[in-house]
């Protein structure tokens, strides 16, 4: 199809193809950055927001943020279901780390000695 509408669009098409691919790189360059075995070093791109940050955004945020997602996900169904389904799947981690009781450390029994 890049042969339809002659070198313009093949310069357009690989322009569009190596954005693509760089914003695919950089998507895990930050992830490897931010990974949660790093605890012990101080990521480059500074850690990942904590469970529940986004109450802390302001309401005019959430007022124009969720209907822009919501109609970019109705329009972009490739982009909606996905989210969606992360959606649900972050849902159901916070009710299960939510349920679950706090483990108290057992300390060990002193050695006679």
């Amino acid at each position: 199809m890049g042969l339809l509408f002659g070198l313009a669009d093949q310069v357009v098409l690989a322009a569009l193809a190596i954005g693509v691919i760089t914003v695919i790189v950089w998507g895990y360059r930050m992830w490897w950055q931010r990974r949660p075995t790093r605890a012990d070093r101080r990521a480059f791109a500074g850690a990942a927001p904590a469970r529940g940050a986004w109450q802390q955004v302001p309401t005019w945020g959430i007022v124009v943020g969720v209907p822009a997602v919501v109609a970019l996900g109705f329009a972009l169904p490739l982009f909606g279901v996905p989210l969606l389904v992360f959606l649900v799947f972050d849902l159901i981690v916070g009710a299960v780390r939510g349920r679950r009781k706090p483990e108290v450390p057992v300390s060990p029994a002193p050695s006679g000695g």
